[in-house]
């Protein structure tokens, strides 16, 4: 049966830095990988694999409250396997502003991270590539450099596995002077000088233009994408920034219209995240009704 959930992946994020943790066991994430599969979801995206002090398996390298017998990143490799799905393993994060831009100090943490990664988990059928979680929406904090090197050593250890990232625009009112969409991929043709190679797949965030200007951002973006031969996905934030930075899941009528402005300007749809904001076990009964009106309205198109 053709699959009409636009919706095809979904990040996982587990170390809980923003959004509360929902502690489930292994039976309920294999269950929500379940309910990912329901509605045609085929990508996981593991946001961080370690940040700060938590690490999703027990690294031997990087800090982890995670003990020995307690593989969170291996138990969900194996499962998307076992329901034909890929998964992108996200690199490692010192800090939010990778201590203020410290890309080489950076770059040798993530060569230290990936080679322990790829030796656990590199030969699974489910791994498919890497995420790089410094995340911007302008070359600051030396992002041009931090995302080359690291882009680098993902493809120098293995070059058919992909690469992502999910930047967002620095075009909404939130930032001091925003850029325009032409400013904007200018920027971004400046910050692929180096690392542009080594990119597959750029997963803009949604929610940081208005709904007014989707369209323009995406469609400005796509002709570099295409030069660099790189995928434009959209990361279709199911999460509502409006409520002052307190996360709820986002009203349907806001997602479906995100979703209608996606069509026909990006290559798959995407989402941060789906087991909070979507998900029919969430913690919020928001998404569970989410989820319902999601499933009866795309669910039963033709």
């Amino acid at each position: 049966m053709k699959n009409n959930y636009p919706i095809t992946g979904t990040f996982i994020d587990e170390i809980t830095y923003d959004i509360p943790s929902s502690n489930w066991t292994n039976e309920q994430w294999a269950k929500d990988l379940d309910n990912m599969k329901e509605v045609g979801m085929d990508t996981l995206i593991f946001i961080r694999g370690a940040f700060e002090n938590k690490c999703i398996y027990p690294s031997k390298i990087f800090p982890s409250l995670k003990k020995d017998d307690e593989d969170f990143a291996g138990f969900i490799i194996e499962e998307a396997g076992k329901r034909d799905m890929k998964v992108f393993f996200g690199t490692y994060l010192s800090n939010l502003c990778w201590n203020d831009g410290d890309w080489v100090g950076e770059i040798k943490k993530n060569k230290l991270f990936i080679d322990e990664v790829y030796s656990r988990y590199g030969s699974m059928p489910a791994f498919y590539g890497w995420y790089i979680p410094q995340e911007s929406g302008r070359n600051n904090f030396n992002l041009k450099e931090t995302m080359a090197g690291i882009a680098a050593l993902c493809k120098d250890k293995d070059p058919t596995k992909k690469v992502m990232i999910s930047p967002f625009f620095y075009g909404n009112a939130e930032v001091p002077e925003p850029f325009t969409p032409e400013r904007t991929v200018t920027e971004w043709a400046n910050i692929w000088e180096k690392s542009g190679d080594d990119i597959d797949v750029c997963a803009f965030q949604d929610g940081s233009v208005t709904l007014e200007n989707y369209r323009d951002f995406f469609g400005a973006m796509r002709p570099l994408c295409k030069e660099k031969n790189i995928s434009l996905w959209s990361n279709v934030e199911t999460f509502e920034r409006d409520v002052r930075h307190l996360y709820f899941p986002i009203s349907f009528d806001l997602l479906r219209r995100k979703l209608e402005l996606a069509e026909g300007v990006t290559d798959k749809c995407i989402t941060f995240e789906f087991s909070h904001f979507l998900s029919p076990q969430s913690m919020f009964p928001s998404a569970r009704n989410l989820n319902n009106l999601y499933r009866n309205y795309y669910g039963k198109k033709r």
